[in-house]
C-alpha cells in the first residue's frame, strides 16, 4: 500500500494493514468511463475533467476508496440543454453545466441527473476488479417519484420475483418471508405511484388590507374582538372602501382557482380521480376556515356598512365555495376508503379477482350520491386501465407461450375468472345505476351514454386468441404423433423414426415445434399496435410452416384412404386422423371420401330404419327367438337393444368421418 494511503482510516478499524488499496488514478479512470457512458453527453467530458481537478471532489473520491465509514460516492450532473437559451448572462452562469461530487446521496432539483456508486466491501482493493466491488445506480433527471417508481417497478421488483420463482422459495411451505417482501415491494411501488400521480390543489392566499390587520391586532392586544366601530371614520372613506372592494374581488378570483378546478376523468388513473376529490375537499375546508376568519368577515362587514352591497351580497355566490363543498361532501363517501390499493398491490391472479369484487362492491355507494353517470363510467374505464396494467405486471414473469400446456391452462382459467368477474359485476352495477336514473325520472341519458370501453378487453381478446392458438397447436402435435405411429403400435410406446410410415414425415414433429418457436419469441402480451402486428405476423409465420406439414399429412392420409379395401378400413383410418379435420387444408383434401362414407352410413341407417318400421314380429330375430322358446317380451327387448347398438356404431362412424361436434355440420344435421 502506498505511503499515506490509510491516513483517513479509523485507527480502530479491523482492516488488514497489508491490504492494497486501488490507486486513485485507476479508480478515476473507471469512474470517468461509467459517468460518460451513463450520461452520453458530448459536453460532459471537459466539464467532468474540470470537476475532477477540484480538491474537495478529489477528497470525496479518496474517502470513498479507503474510508470504511464512507460507503457511497454520489455524482450529480446538470446540463440544462433544454432550458431557455435566451436568458441573460447572469442566468447562463447560474445554469451552466456542472458536475458535483459528494459522499452522501441527496436531492438537489429536478434538473439534475445523478449516479450513485456504492461499495460492496468497506474499502476498494487493488487485487480485485473494480466492477466486482462496486454497484452503480443511475438516476435520471425529472420527477424523483417517477424515477424511483420506474426503478422499483421495472428493475428491482421483476428481478426479485424472477429470482424467487427460479429458486422456488415462494413454493416452500413455511417460508413466508419471500412472499411478505414481495407484498411490501408492491406496496412501496403503489405508494410511489400515488405520489407521482397526486394532483396538487393550488394553495390560495387571501391577502388582508394592512389597516384591517392592524386594527384587529390592536384590539386583540387590548383583549377584545375587533368590530366595525373600531375603524372610526375609515368606514366612510371611499378610498379605503375601494381598496377593500378590490381586495375582495381578488379573493373571489383566488377562491375560484380551487372551486372551479376540474379534471378530465377520461384520462389518467383511478387513483388520480380519487385523490383529486379527496384533496379538493381538504383544500375547500381550508378555504372555508379562511372565509370564516375574523379578517375576512370584518372586511365584508365594513363594505356592507359602507353600502358596497355588490361586493358583499354576491361574495359567497361568486366564489362558488358553498356549491363546491356540497359537491365534495356528496361525492366523497364514494371516494373515501376506495379499495383501489387492493388491486394495485395484488401480486396473484386470485387476489386480483378478489380486488375486482371488492371494488365493485364499494361502487354500489354510487346509489346514494349524485356522482354523474358519465363520470362514473369514465372512473370504471380508469379502473379497467389499472386492471390491465396489474394483469400485465403479474403475467409479465410467466412467459405464457413457454410454460407447459397444463400450467398455461391453469393461468388462463385464473385470468378468465378475472374477466368473468368484471363482466358480471359491471352488469350488476349498470342495472343499479339505471334504476337510480329511473327513480329520478331522468330520461335524458340515452343508450349510447351507458357505453364504456374497458381497456382490459384488448388483453382478454388477445388471451382468447392465445388460448385458441395453443389448444390447436397442442392438438395438432398430439394427433401428428399418433398419426405417424403404426396402427399396431401401443400409444404409450415412444415414437421411433423408423416407425414412421413415410420417410418424408420424419421431421414433421420437429417442423411443428420449429413453427411454434416463431410465436414463442414475440411478446404475446404487448398491447400496442406494434405488438398486435408482431403477434399476427408470428401466427402467420407459424401457419406458413404448418401448411407444409399439413400437405405431407394430407398426402399420407389420401394414400391410405386410396388403398383401403373396404368401408370399415376407411372408418378406422378416419378415426386416427379426425382430430385434424378442424384444419381447413386437411378437411378440404378428404372431402370426397367424407361424402362417400357419410352416404354409406346414411344407407346403413336407412336399412336399419326400415327394419324398425317392419317391427319385431316380422323380423328374423322373432323367428330365432321362437325356435329358442324365448318369451316374446324378452325377444322384443333384445331386438330393440340390437338396433340401438347398431345405431350407436353408425353414429361412431359419423364421428370418425366428421370429427367431434359432427352434429354441427350440415351432413350431421341431416342424419
Amino acid at each position: 500500500m502506498g505511503e499515506g494511503e490509510l491516513d483517513s482510516l479509523d485507527p480502530n478499524t479491523s482492516i488488514d494493514q497489508t491490504t492494497a488499496l486501488v490507486e486513485y488514478a485507476d479508480f478515476v479512470e473507471y469512474f470517468k468511463k461509467i459517468v460518460k457512458f451513463s450520461l452520453l453527453d458530448e459536453q460532459a467530458d471537459q466539464i467532468l475533467d474540470a470537476a475532477l481537478e477540484d480538491k474537495s471532489h478529489q477528497e470525496y473520491i479518496k474517502k470513498f476508496i479507503k474510508d470504511i465509514h464512507v460507503s457511497t460516492l454520489f455524482v450529480q450532473y446538470s446540463a440544462n440543454r433544454d432550458e431557455e437559451p435566451e436568458q441573460g448572462g447572469g442566468d447562463e452562469e447560474k445554469d451552466a453545466p456542472q458536475f458535483i461530487i459528494f459522499n452522501e446521496v441527496h436531492f438537489t432539483n429536478t434538473k439534475m441527473a445523478s449516479i450513485v456508486f456504492f461499495k460492496k466491501n468497506v474499502v476498494i482493493e487493488a487485487d480485485k476488479s473494480l466492477k466486482s466491488q462496486i454497484h452503480v445506480v443511475p438516476f435520471s433527471d425529472g420527477s424523483p417519484f417517477e424515477t424511483l417508481h420506474s426503478l422499483i417497478s421495472k428493475y428491482v421488483s421483476p428481478y426479485f420475483k424472477s429470482y424467487i420463482r427460479q429458486v422456488g422459495r415462494a413454493e416452500r411451505d413455511g417460508d413466508k418471508v419471500a412472499i411478505s417482501v414481495e407484498k411490501k415491494m408492491a406496496e412501496l411501488e403503489m405508494g410511489l405511484l400515488h405520489l407521482q400521480q397526486n394532483i396538487d390543489i393550488p394553495e390560495i392566499s387571501l391577502v388582508v388590507h394592512p389597516q384591517v390587520g392592524a386594527v384587529i391586532k390592536e384590539c386583540a392586544d387590548k383583549g377584545y374582538k375587533a368590530k366595525v366601530a373600531d375603524f372610526g371614520d375609515l368606514v366612510e372613506n371611499s378610498t379605503f372602501l375601494n381598496q377593500l372592494q378590490n381586495g375582495v374581488n381578488r379573493w373571489i378570483k383566488e377562491i375560484q382557482k380551487v372551486t372551479k378546478l376540474e379534471r378530465d376523468p377520461s384520462s389518467g388513473t383511478a387513483v388520480q380521480e380519487i385523490s383529486f376529490w379527496l384533496n379538493l375537499e381538504h383544500a375547500l375546508h381550508r378555504i372555508q376556515e379562511k372565509r370564516e376568519s375574523l379578517e375576512v368577515t370584518l372586511t365584508l362587514e365594513i363594505l356592507k356598512h359602507g353600502k358596497r352591497f355588490h361586493a358583499t351580497v354576491s361574495f359567497d355566490t361568486d366564489t362558488g365555495l358553498k356549491n363546491a363543498l356540497d359537491t365534495v361532501n356528496d361525492y366523497n363517501p364514494l371516494m373515501k376508503d376506495f379499495p383501489i390499493n387492493d388491486l394495485l398491490s395484488a401480486i396473484e391472479l386470485d387476489r386480483i379477482t378478489a380486488a375486482v369484487k371488492l371494488i365493485f362492491s364499494h361502487l354500489r355507494k354510487l346509489r346514494n350520491t349524485k356522482y354523474p353517470i358519465q363520470r362514473a363510467l369514465r372512473l370504471m374505464e380508469a379502473i379497467s386501465r389499472d386492471l390491465l396494467a396489474q394483469l400485465l405486471k403479474v403475467l409479465g414473469t410467466r412467459r405464457l407461450m413457454h410454460i407447459p400446456h397444463e400450467e398455461f391452462e391453469k393461468v388462463m382459467n385464473q385470468c378468465f375468472n378475472v374477466f368473468l368477474t368484471w363482466d358480471d359485476e359491471f352488469e350488476k352495477l349498470l342495472c343499479m345505476m339505471r334504476d337510480r336514473m329511473k327513480k329520478k325520472r331522468d330520461e335524458s341519458t340515452g343508450k349510447s351514454a351507458w357505453r364504456a370501453a374497458p381497456s382490459h378487453k384488448r388483453l382478454q381478446s388477445r388471451m382468447e386468441a392465445m388460448r385458441k392458438f395453443r389448444h390447436q397447436h397442442e392438438q395438432l402435435l398430439n394427433v401428428i404423433s399418433r398419426v405417424l405411429r403404426p396402427a399396431n403400435q401401443n400409444k404409450d410406446e415412444p415414437l421411433q423414426p423408423t416407425d414412421i410410415m413415410d420417410p418424408s414425415d420424419t421431421s414433421a414433429i420437429e417442423e411443428v415445434n420449429m413453427a411454434y418457436e416463431n410465436v414463442k419469441e414475440v411478446d404475446c402480451l404487448e398491447m400496442s399496435p406494434e405488438g398486435e402486428e408482431s403477434w399476427e405476423a408470428a401466427v402467420a409465420r407459424y401457419e406458413e410452416r404448418i401448411d407444409r406439414v399439413e400437405s405431407r399429412i394430407t398426402a399420407h392420409l389420401r394414400d391410405q384412404l386410396g388403398t383401403a379395401k373396404n368401408a370399415n378400413e376407411m372408418f378406422r383410418i378416419f378415426s386416427r386422423f379426425n382430430a385434424l379435420f378442424v384444419r381447413p387444408h386437411i378437411r378440404g383434401a378428404i372431402r370426397e371420401y367424407q361424402t362417400q362414407l357419410i352416404q354409406h352410413v346414411k344407407d346403413d341407417i336407412d336399412r336399419l330404419h326400415e327394419q324398425f318400421k317392419v317391427g319385431y314380429h316380422a323380423s328374423h330375430s322373432y323367428r330365432e327367438c321362437q325356435d329358442k322358446d324365448t318369451p316374446p317380451v324378452s325377444g322384443s327387448v333384445i331386438w330393440i337393444r340390437q338396433i340401438n347398438r347398431q345405431l350407436t356404431t353408425y353414429m361412431k362412424h359419423v364421428e370418425d368421418v366428421l370429427g367431434k361436434g359432427w352434429e354441427n355440420y350440415i351432413e350431421g344435421q341431416k342424419l
